[in-house]
């Protein structure tokens, strides 16, 4: 598929269902020029940086920032208008909009839950949850992978994590991904469901002594006992683990799936032992990153990337659909090569930003692949893989469903 930009005006980023129409423009935009003016469906102007080492400088960049109230303009950031896909740098106060030692300070509340040691304590409880679910459908005829497993698992192991409920966590994370959706976030329906999603995150963290030890929850009960952070905080970073934990672990779960499923016995070989399993989960993790574009940022000041000058009070993304694909950064950056060494992608992050949530999003993509297809060796795709819908834009971009045949017949 071809894609041509014109560089004197803002490039129309679609809102596609074909995923291979996605990554084209992905591919068009770094072709065009270290960062490109682009417009969003709904209207949102934003400056992308799609090349590699560009990103990975953009992202220490501290003329960058995450907090919108670090802009002095009225007209700046998002100019007081509300976007989609927008709650995380609006809504709250967490580790996603915030920047130097306030940022450091949320961080290091829940660093030691979900350092590599804690979730490699937890591999065989996520292990389990896996194999769970696949008991609940290896028999059907046909289901749809992304609702009876690659959404479940991360839910039901960010319960876990968080130490709530799995239930109640399962429901507020219905709600939580329609607020990721592209629906107009002032509207009354998606406020609604805002504020429905805070009374659920209230209730399930107003008694510390319910937290369980070694869980998120009673790390920040402490750190708030502690004066640490406050009661704002402590949901804010409760509603924020639980959006960006999820709905990313889901989308590599998936991907992954369909991937496995469409390109043979290589990569199901490899999902057989755990060290190769890793392995080619960090390369699916970079081939096609869960979030295409990086969180919200804004130019506190005038930032020139090569011979391009971002304005100041400017949208800015890294697009990683596209630095994880540049040259610089592999020769062969746009093949999937499922035994490749690691590569430094961006996919997390770099500097003092890195996801918080790495460690535990790699384990459950790769406990999950490894499980199903340990337990399902015969299964199958009911579709092509360009038949696949996808939805969403800037983080929440997933398939709209992945139909299987578990045993690998045709009914």
């Amino acid at each position: 598929m071809t894609v041509t930009i014109d560089a004197a005006t803002s490039f129309p980023f679609p809102d596609t269902a074909d995923q291979h129409e996605f990554d084209a423009v992905c591919q068009a935009l770094r072709e065009q020029g270290p960062v490109v003016r682009v417009e969003m469906p709904d209207g949102l102007i934003a400056w992308v940086i799609t090349r590699y080492a560009d990103g990975k400088r953009a992202m220490m960049d501290q003329r960058l920032v995450k907090d919108l109230r670090r802009m002095s303009d009225p007209a700046h950031g998002l100019g007081g208008n509300r976007y989609a896909e927008d709650a995380f740098v609006v809504e709250g106060r967490h580790m996603l909009n915030s920047d130097g030692v306030e940022h450091s300070r949320l961080r290091a509340v829940v660093g030691a839950e979900l350092s590599a040691a804690a979730i490699n304590r937890r591999r065989p409880e996520i292990e389990q949850v896996c194999r769970d679910l696949v008991g609940e459908f290896r028999d059907a005829g046909t289901v749809d992978l992304m609702e009876v497993f690659a959404r479940p698992v991360p839910e039901i192991v960010m319960a876990r994590v968080l130490g709530t409920p799995d239930e109640t966590l399962r429901a507020a994370a219905v709600l939580s991904r329609k607020l990721g959706g592209r629906d107009d976030p002032a509207s009354v329906d998606m406020r609604k469901s805002y504020h429905d999603l805070l009374d659920i995150i209230t209730d399930c963290s107003r008694n510390a002594d319910n937290a369980p030890e070694g869980s998120v929850l009673a790390a920040l009960h402490r750190a708030r006992a502690e004066k640490i952070i406050n009661k704002r905080e402590l949901i804010s970073t409760v509603t924020m683990l639980l959006g960006a934990g999820i709905s990313s672990t889901a989308i590599g779960i998936g991907f992954g799936a369909m991937t496995a499923m469409h390109t043979a016995a290589t990569l199901r070989h490899l999902l057989h032992d755990e060290d190769d399993a890793k392995a080619a989960v960090e390369e699916l993790l970079r081939f096609h990153p869960p979030f295409p574009f990086s969180p919200w940022r804004f130019a506190l000041e005038p930032v020139q990337v090569q011979d391009v000058t971002i304005p100041a009070g400017a949208v800015v993304f890294v697009l990683l659909a596209a630095v994880n694909h540049d040259g610089a950064l592999a020769a062969d950056a746009g093949e999937l090569r499922p035994r490749r060494e690691r590569t430094g992608h961006l996919t997390f992050g770099y500097g003092p930003h890195f996801c918080v949530g790495a460690h535990l999003a790699r384990a459950e993509i790769e406990i999950a692949l490894r499980v199903l297809f340990d337990e399902l060796p015969d299964l199958r795709p009911v579709q092509p893989e360009d038949e696949i819908r996808w939805h969403g834009l800037l983080f929440d971009r997933t398939p709209s469903s992945v139909p299987v045949y578990p045993s690998g017949s045709a009914r």
